[in-house]
């Protein structure tokens, strides 16, 4: 059954009692724009959609115009691996190596935990075009996105926290994608940040996100009954690139291989491997890049 959801966003409370935060994210709107666009079979959307709500989660620390972090794995099963992307601003997007795994996608209920398989590697970095501000790797068994976000915290950041994702499918088709991040302070209550996780390994909390329950119910569920809750951030599907970045990769090879191109007499077809989006160059501007190099 589908199931009410709001726009995809991301929105963090704080408990002053027992100096835990709490970040949630929505990114239903965004993983099923991204399944449609690469073409993703079923296991592969479901696995691109937890992987969203993942780095939306990382994208909370991101504080300068411009800044990016990436959520990248290296895993032992199917899929290969996957790197997504978010954007201060709010962009996301991203992609899986393998795109259809037939014999998943043909199972009466979908599995992203067989398309990981049992270890992998993750690597986290933060960045400003043309900069590296931070990065940190881990590797993770078993694998999972839930897993892969909190090694990072806790290995490469010495940071205290429980994550939680959820993505589910219906009609072969992403339905919900969801995830909630909860950071005990060096201050803060170490028993009820352990009922939360203990909430968290009896599926409580995944059954929340499951059921699009909001941040407050959530934290009303844990026992955070005084949190503060901050403004919505609007999250959404987007991507750097454009017709322009095509044109000027293109205007980058050299120019032996630029005549191949204009011999064949046939357009470039080139596809952005973040969202999948198709674009053309005729022979007619190739010929114009061309003579541009001089």
């Amino acid at each position: 059954m589908i199931m009410s959801k709001g726009a995809d966003s991301r929105v963090s409370a704080f408990s002053p009692s027992a100096r835990i935060a709490v970040t949630y994210v929505e990114v239903t709107d965004s993983a099923r724009e991204l399944e449609r666009s690469h073409l993703c079979g079923p296991t592969a959307g479901l696995v691109q959609a937890e992987a969203l709500a993942g780095v939306a989660l990382l994208g909370a620390e991101l504080t300068q115009p411009g800044e990016t972090v990436t959520l990248h794995m290296q895993v032992s099963g199917p899929i290969g691996g996957l790197l997504v992307e978010a954007t201060a601003e709010g962009g996301l997007r991203g992609y899986t190596n393998v795109k259809v795994l037939s014999d998943l996608d043909d199972c009466e209920e979908l599995d992203a935990s067989q398309a990981f398989g049992d270890t992998g590697e993750v690597q986290v970095v933060r960045s400003l075009p043309g900069k590296v501000l931070a990065r940190g790797a881990a590797e993770v068994s078993p694998v999972s996105v839930t897993h892969a976000v909190e090694q990072y915290y806790r290995q490469s950041q010495q940071r205290e926290v429980t994550v939680q994702v959820a993505a589910l499918a219906y009609g072969g088709f992403i339905d919900g994608a969801r995830g909630v991040l909860f950071e005990r302070l060096p201050d803060g209550d170490p028993v009820c940040f352990a009922r939360i996780g203990r909430l968290v390994e009896d599926n409580t909390i995944v059954e929340c996100l499951e059921a699009s329950a909001s941040l407050a119910t959530l934290c009303e569920t844990v026992g955070l009954t005084d949190c503060a809750f901050q403004t919505p951030k609007p999250l959404r599907f987007a991507c750097r690139c454009s017709q322009e970045r095509v044109e000027g990769m293109i205007s980058g090879m050299p120019a032996q291989e630029l005549r191949e191109l204009i011999r064949a007499g046939a357009p470039a077809q080139i596809f952005c491997h973040m969202c999948g989006k198709g674009y053309r160059v005729g022979v007619d501007r190739l010929d114009a890049i061309l003579h541009a190099k001089g």
